[in-house]
């Protein structure tokens, strides 16, 4: 049994209200052999003042090419990896100030045809609870997910590509949209370069793009917005890494009038 910690992250967010659920760690991918089982663990705590019911349930989950996520039952995504996985315990009542451990399995096929990134989540219920949001009470349920992603070692298939580069000039500002696909089978950080070329040659604006991840067979937008540029024509050119053995590129004319 090899002995991992598992992260945490918040899904249903009360803004600026406090958090009654605390989770211990924030998120890490699993890197496994067929064939194998793991174990995972993290804790749960309470810092209402009162006692609450916590629950734990499975469910997939993926981004839209915005990033925003979206939530499915258990076993609807392909790559879902929570019929491997099983824990305790399902339901935790916990007194003001304590904290349990939730204990997890994940148990790898051994099957040549298992490779690349799968993934799950541990959802974290609470019970509804009042609570006042601008001179209102309301009852809010907070939620949150615990991520688990497993990639099988030796599997791996790195590949991306750039699909589309729109470039849009305002007297305000450049609007740089990039359209980016993962085509490989492994969870990637795709981070990169956009830069305007003029007729010389030289290089008039550049900007960096953060680190961004991208499921496997996803696709995710990139917007930057660049300064105003003076009338003329000029070659939008976007540079991605993808942690691959290549960069992949696409370009966009545009004019400045």
């Amino acid at each position: 049994m090899k002995g991992w910690l598992l992260a945490a992250i918040a899904i249903t967010a009360l803004g600026s209200l406090s958090q009654a659920i605390q989770i211990t760690q924030i998120e890490f991918d699993l890197l496994v052999d067929q064939g194998e089982t793991y174990t995972l663990s993290f804790r749960v705590g309470n810092d209402a003042q009162a006692p609450q019911a916590i629950t734990l349930y499975l469910g997939d989950w993926d981004r839209l090419p915005s990033g925003e996520h979206r939530y499915y039952p258990p076993g609807t995504l392909d790559r879902s990896l929570c019929g491997w996985l099983t824990f305790q315990p399902e339901r935790i009542v916990l007194g003001p100030g304590e904290t349990a451990e939730v204990t997890a399995t994940l148990a790898v096929p051994a099957s040549p045809t298992v490779r690349g990134t799968y993934w799950g989540m541990i959802f974290v219920q609470g019970e509804p609870r009042p609570v006042e949001v601008e001179g209102t009470v309301v009852m809010a349920v907070e939620r949150f997910g615990v991520k688990v992603y497993a990639t099988v070692a030796g599997t791996e298939r790195p590949a991306g590509e750039v699909r589309r580069v729109e470039a849009e000039a305002s007297p305000e500002k450049v609007t740089v949209t990039i359209e980016y696909q993962n085509t490989g089978n492994v969870n990637q950080w795709v981070e990169g370069t956009v830069q305007v070329v003029d007729r010389k040659g030289d290089i008039v604006l550049k900007a960096a793009l953060e680190p961004t991840p991208v499921l496997p067979g996803a696709e995710r937008v990139f917007q930057v917005e660049l300064p105003a540029l003076s009338p003329g024509i000029y070659q939008v050119q976007a540079m991605l890494d993808y942690g691959g053995d290549v960069v992949v590129a696409g370009v966009a004319g545009l004019r400045v009038r």
